[in-house]
């Protein structure tokens, strides 16, 4: 869940002499500006845990072991303090109110379900920045296998369906994999 990064890459090296093999990497708590906190903005790593280098470093002990290396992902919790959020990407209640999604009780902070059409640039902008900066060879989005697809409001009032949030979903999966080199595993649970 979380450790300095030169520190965790040493232990890996560690474990792999010891036959550790077949195995996955979950980072789960590397992103920007700590875990669960000013999503979707993710990139660079967080320095509190070391470098972007020492992350980079720590990828790579991965991939030269044969070890997946999946960064921690969420694109449902939007959080009003990161820079560039707009509620016209929130999904909507029937009565007009903003769908409350994970509160952060460490950080106090309340995050708003997003609209699933609205995603994928979000999306695309930190898959393409952690695969120019650590290259990932699975991915990890939290929440959604655990919860299902949601019926929303926009916030000018237009209904859009759980079909929407189904097939933006499946999407972005089959787009990551793509991105990722066509067979990196797609890793999703409860939040």
């Amino acid at each position: 869940w979380s450790g300095h990064y030169a520190e965790s890459a040493r232990q890996l090296e560690r474990a792999v002499r010891y036959g550790l093999t077949n195995s996955l990497v979950v980072w789960h708590n590397w992103q920007r500006w700590g875990y669960d906190y000013r999503l979707p903005d993710i990139y660079p790593p967080n320095p509190e845990y070391g470098t972007l280098q020492e992350f980079q470093n720590l990828a790579e002990t991965c991939r030269r072991a044969g070890i997946l290396f999946a960064p921690h992902d969420n694109y449902i919790d939007f959080y009003p303090d990161f820079e560039g959020f707009s509620y016209a990407d929130i999904a909507f209640r029937p009565n007009g109110q903003p769908y409350r999604a994970w509160f952060n009780y460490g950080r106090e902070a309340q995050s708003y379900r997003v609209r699933a059409d609205r995603l994928r640039p979000y999306l695309e902008r930190n898959v393409n920045l952690i695969q120019k900066g650590f290259p990932a060879t699975a991915y990890f989005i939290d929440v959604w296998s655990s919860m299902a697809p949601y019926d929303y409001w926009t916030e000018d009032g237009r209904f859009v369906t759980r079909d929407t949030t189904r097939t933006v979903w499946g999407e972005a999966f089959a787009w990551i994999r793509a991105k990722l080199g066509g067979n990196a595993p797609q890793i999703s649970e409860a939040g």
